[in-house]
């Protein structure tokens, strides 16, 4: 009777081996820890969705999570760190859409494919951008922004987190399809933009909700529009960019959760279930609304198409600005 080498030279002459090891490797998993690499800093709330997923991924699956913050090149280098890892399972991406369908049109190299390189596994949550203006600038709706900013075409400028961030996108959407002339002031993050809005260093932001929250509450800024095809639970009273005149401005950024290409299937349907479940409960919820964002779960093909019709709009909006970052 054969022993246990000789069984498996036979297997592996019979081109078995790797379907028997990779049946295993799925059915084992997980064994030990899963990283979440996140290209944010702790804190945000991208950070704080990981860490809550995390958590709860823990707790179904056996197995201890380790949130990795890995900042750079706008998220680029967390997204190659990912890409460059093993399917096996043990890796997870929080992607954005900044990573997954604007940088591949913005970077002349990205050190990474965002279609070839990724199995999609969901999507977490959606932020509209806003239009938001200093508290003293005397305009109080989007058809008021865009008359003051015709009457005085060197008045306006307007803050981003940098350029070809989702935030300059939505500001230039919004200059296209509105004819306003503002001024670009990019910044290395959205805090210290934020900081002049409220100084009057800037008079013009198109944030995040979750970005903003805190000074609208405070009545330090003012909200115009939203860049949203329907109003937000969160701000109700700020009316869409269609209801207030300007038409086709929709923007808005999002998190999802990502795995290194070649991932094994069963692990795939195992991780899609399991952030289904998370996302479906009243606690993950509220955390996230308290944080100023929507849960919005979309899966598969859904998720997919979603991508694909992004990274075409942007590409375009993109090259019709000429911009590029080496």
């Amino acid at each position: 009777m054969p022993n246990r080498r000789e069984c498996l030279a036979l297997l592996a002459s019979a081109g078995l081996t790797p379907v028997l090891g990779r049946a295993a490797w799925a059915q084992a998993w997980p064994a030990r820890p899963i990283r979440i690499v996140v290209p944010f800093p702790a804190g945000g709330s991208a950070d704080v969705s990981a860490r809550l997923i995390g958590d709860a991924l823990r707790d179904a699956l056996g197995q201890g999570t380790v949130v990795e913050n890995k900042l750079g090149a706008g998220g680029n280098l967390a997204a190659t760190d990912a890409a460059r890892s093993a399917p096996d399972g043990y890796t997870l991406f929080v992607g954005t859409n900044g990573t997954q369908t604007i940088n591949g049109s913005l970077y002349r190299r990205s050190g990474f494919d965002p279609v070839k390189d990724f199995t999609p596994i969901g999507l977490v949550w959606e932020s509209p951008n806003l239009v938001v203006v200093n508290k003293d600038l005397p305009v109080n709706s989007v058809a008021e922004l865009v008359a003051y900013a015709k009457a005085r075409p060197d008045a306006l400028s307007f803050g981003s987190s940098g350029i070809g961030s989702p935030t300059h996108l939505a500001a230039e959407l919004f200059k296209a399809q509105t004819g306003a002339p503002m001024t670009h002031v990019p910044y290395r993050g959205q805090a210290p933009a934020i900081t002049d809005l409220l100084s009057g260093q800037l008079q013009v932001m198109f944030p995040l909700v979750p970005d903003i929250l805190v000074h609208l509450q405070s009545g330090a800024v003012k909200a115009l529009g939203i860049a949203a095809p329907a109003r937000s639970d969160i701000l109700p009273a700020v009316p869409t960019m269609a209801e207030a005149g300007a038409q086709g401005v929709v923007a808005s950024a999002w998190i999802g959760l990502f795995a290194p290409a070649g991932l094994e299937a069963s692990i795939r349907a195992r991780l899609e279930r399991e952030l289904a479940q998370i996302l479906g409960k009243p606690g993950f919820v509220q955390r996230l609304r308290e944080l100023g964002v929507a849960v919005q779960p979309v899966f598969g093909d859904a998720f997919v198409e979603k991508m694909n019709s992004e990274r075409a709009h942007w590409a375009k909006l993109i090259g019709d600005l000429g911009v590029k970052i080496d």
